[in-house]
């Protein structure tokens, strides 16, 4: 992805219960700042690619590393 970029449910997908799960998770519009969400249209701009204190998912960095550098 590029700054700029869209992402957009799918009309189809738009009726799942998994997507509207998601969207309620959501803490609020601007809970990231790399992504403007549009919690209305299901739908965001990808703004800019977060630093690392930015994401607050809890992930293990060294487990990604590994993997990708197979």
């Amino acid at each position: 992805m590029k700054p700029g970029d869209m992402i957009k449910v799918r009309e189809k997908s738009k009726k799942l219960e998994f997507i509207h799960d998601a969207m309620r998770r959501v803490q609020g519009e601007g809970s990231n700042p790399w992504l403007k969400l549009d919690k209305a249209n299901m739908e965001g701009i990808y703004v800019e690619a977060p630093a690392r204190d930015q994401v607050h998912d809890e992930y293990n960095e060294q487990l990604v590393v590994e993997l990708y550098s197979k």
